[in-house]
């Protein structure tokens, strides 16, 4: 198995956001940017297995050719992140959110990603965790450009599913860490 893998199940879930956010036009220009190989994937995914991360940076760097400019790219990755956290979550799972803290969730991210990459990380700095604010450490994600905004917007739709309406996730990266790395400001209020 390569080193940098991702889940089938977030890849299916990746083509389904394709499905559904583009137009017919722009999801003609999303196909027409991937590879013989990985259209033929995305035919039959199996949620089980793990697929080279590749797949998801071709799509999503094929998703960023179709917006208007770079924060429209942005935009779009971020909800593709609240898309990926929605179908993730069963209903107990959203009645367990409604009882954790912003805290707990956040804590619990380590455990989270290795469950959708066999790469990286991404945990809470729990040194910085208080109320109302956090800051988040992601390594690992070099050559996977649009990771950290898909990941700031998993987490700002776990925020709200917790009860938090006010939900700013601030990302960059980490100072004097290699490539691949950056850090995250996680701020929320309720709703």
């Amino acid at each position: 198995m390569s080193e940098r893998q991702i889940k089938g199940a977030n890849l299916a879930q990746i083509a389904a956001f394709i499905d559904q956010k583009f137009s017919h036009r722009d999801r003609e220009k999303i196909h027409a940017q991937l590879s013989p190989e990985l259209k033929s994937v995305l035919k039959a995914i199996d949620a089980s297995a793990w697929y080279p991360v590749e797949y998801e940076n071709a799509i999503e760097e094929a998703m960023a050719t179709v917006a208007a400019d770079r924060d429209e790219a942005e935009r779009n990755a971020r909800e593709l992140g609240r898309h990926l956290f929605d179908q993730a979550l069963g209903t107990f799972m959203r009645l367990v959110l409604r009882v954790l803290t912003p805290a707990m969730f956040l804590k619990k991210t380590s455990d989270i990603w290795p469950r959708m990459f066999t790469f990286g990380s991404f945990e809470a700095d729990n040194s910085q965790l208080e109320n109302g604010k956090a800051v988040m450490i992601m390594r690992g994600v070099e050559g996977c450009p649009w990771m950290p905004a898909v990941s700031a917007g998993f987490i700002e739709q776990a925020m709200k599913a917790m009860g938090y309406g006010e939900v700013n996730v601030v990302y960059g990266p980490l100072e004097g860490a290699p490539e691949g790395s950056f850090r995250f400001v996680v701020e929320w209020a309720k709703a």
